[in-house]
């Protein structure tokens, strides 16, 4: 079991590693476009065991009570747009990473298309969140990160945001990333 000690150090190294990959800080938390073209999206939990299940519902729900985006669950990963699981390691230092790039195009028009196949999959890193010693909501808070990254949120240092990565954070989207979230699907349909 780490000391308090090594905890706090290690998550000073996690923060100084996300750093130095190019995710730092930035000045707006909206990217230029949404991560979906619609704000419905389909998404499936993968993960096995009953605790991670209960992970990635918590920030799933926590998404959906903002009433901006409408997540809903499938049967099946092959139909899931997002498909929601674990790892044994996501990296070195990573809490959660992504299997592969998602691609959103705008036409001319202003109508945003997909060109990625669905099941984009979101992976928790099980290994980091038990060497940092997270309780389940810590949990569920880095899952509604991962989440608001994929629907197009940025990290930021704004210390009311889920997608702050540079303290200890919310655990549930707050009402910061409630209003980028709708200014980045403002013109979207459900």
């Amino acid at each position: 079991m780490l000391s308090l000690r090594k905890r706090v150090l290690l998550s000073l190294v996690v923060i100084v590693g996300l750093g130095c990959l190019g995710i730092g800080s930035v000045s707006a938390q909206a990217k230029a476009k949404p991560g979906f073209p619609q704000k419905t999206i389909s998404y499936h939990i993968s993960s096995t065991g009953s605790y991670y299940q209960s992970v990635w519902r918590k920030a799933v729900k926590n998404w959906n009570n903002l009433k901006v985006v409408k997540l809903v669950k499938t049967s099946r990963a092959s139909e899931a747009e997002l498909v929601l699981t674990t790892t044994k390691s996501a990296g070195k230092k990573s809490p959660y990473t992504y299997g592969r790039s998602y691609f959103i195009t705008e036409e001319k028009d202003g109508t945003v298309s997909q060109t990625q196949d669905i099941g984009y999959p979101l992976e928790l890193s099980r290994k980091l969140m038990k060497d940092m010693y997270f309780d389940k909501a810590e949990r569920s808070g880095w899952a509604g990160m991962a989440i608001g990254d994929a629907l197009g949120l940025n990290w930021t240092n704004h210390y009311d945001s889920i997608m702050n990565n540079t303290t200890f954070k919310a655990d549930k989207p707050t009402k910061y990333d409630k209003k980028n979230l709708k200014k980045l699907y403002k013109n979207i349909p459900f």
